[in-house]
């Protein structure tokens, strides 16, 4: 158990179908925290009795009535946790042993909500592989607002990383169900406007990489998940913006470069708006875009005005949302164009 804080401690994990890596993967987190809730979501490959054949006082093993996913999974780890701090992790992740007492001392500073690092990457076997085949979480290093970053650009926490207080993680939700892709992105988000965040130096978890990762099945440029995962980060952005408080909007408002005066002067409600049409994503554009037409078709011309719009704005809006993704189209036709052009025949 640790010894770094009178703190309650605890651990999270959700698993399924990891019975050759489950028990590497508790007892590496037992042996630092107070206790390890685990929560299996009905394994079919004998996980459950792996997980019950382990003779640890700290660990609970609870099962899924029925298949549930991972974030209802975690989500009822933590609320079965007696911990003050909560460690996640994945089911077939390890542990390193200073996490827990490293993540604690962090944690001691009320103005610090979540603590995290970038993982050591390892294969089924354990070995560890570059930490480029895990490049989604080395980005943002340098920025020194994880709230923009985590807004204007990426979701680069990984999860079974992080601990954060099991106050704060009941108290926004925690991992949103049917999120299935970014299903912790909207908590981190929520955990930015709230507090800072801290990247510790070194890793201290092995986040293994292999065929079964729910969120890295298929990195293509153009696949089913790749399409998920935008309208997963277009939904919960806009569903963040919806439920941010008016001083995380000016914060957002800033960072767009919009005019703080004007902005403060603006309804929520078209301070969304606002924001939407700041943003680099196209899809969120749209949505800015959907809400000046309902805002024309009202004629309310002052709160146009006031947003420094005019009916201008909608072309130059619908251009920026590129609602056809014609300029995909575009630039498929041109890479085309080049590709069938005839051989240069000249001597």
């Amino acid at each position: 158990m640790t010894s770094a804080t009178e703190v309650g401690v605890t651990g999270l994990i959700a698993t399924y179908n990891q019975r050759d890596y489950v028990t590497e993967a508790v007892i590496g987190l037992a042996s630092q925290v107070d206790e390890v809730i685990v929560v299996d979501d009905c394994s079919t490959d004998g996980t459950w009795d792996v997980l019950n054949s382990l003779e640890l006082a700290n660990v609970r093993a609870i099962r899924n009535a029925s298949r549930s996913g991972v974030s209802i999974s975690y989500n009822r780890a933590a609320r079965e946790a007696r911990g003050e701090v909560l460690l996640v992790q994945g089911g077939d992740d390890r542990s390193l042993p200073t996490r827990a007492e490293q993540q604690v001392n962090e944690l001691s500073d009320p103005e610090i909500s979540l603590v995290f690092s970038v993982p050591f990457v390892i294969d089924a076997t354990g070995a560890r592989l570059p930490s480029s085949l895990a490049s989604e979480f080395l980005v943002g290093e340098s920025d020194p607002d994880p709230l923009t970053f985590l807004y204007f650009e990426a979701n680069y926490i990984c999860a079974p990383t992080v601990a954060v207080r099991r106050a704060d993680y009941l108290a926004f939700g925690g991992f949103r169900p049917g999120i299935d892709l970014l299903q912790d992105y909207e908590l981190w988000l929520s955990l930015a406007a709230r507090g800072r965040f801290v990247r510790l130096e070194s890793p201290v978890v092995e986040y293994r990489k292999h065929t079964t990762n729910l969120s890295r099945e298929d990195a293509s440029l153009d696949s089913p998940n790749q399409r998920r995962l935008a309208a997963e980060m277009t939904h919960v952005r806009s569903r963040f913006l919806d439920t941010s408080t008016s001083s995380t909007l000016e914060r957002l408002a800033v960072a767009s470069g919009l005019d703080i005066g004007s902005f403060r002067a603006l309804e929520n409600r078209d301070q969304v708006t606002m924001l939407q049409l700041s943003h680099p994503d196209r899809h969120l554009v749209q949505l800015g875009l959907d809400a000046l037409f309902d805002l024309v078709g009202e004629e309310e011309h002052g709160r146009l005005l006031a947003m420094g719009l005019d009916y201008s704005d909608l072309t130059r809006s619908a251009t920026i949302a590129d609602v056809d993704n014609l300029a995909a189209v575009t630039r498929a036709m041109s890479a085309a164009s080049v590709l069938l052009a005839p051989p240069d025949t000249e001597k």
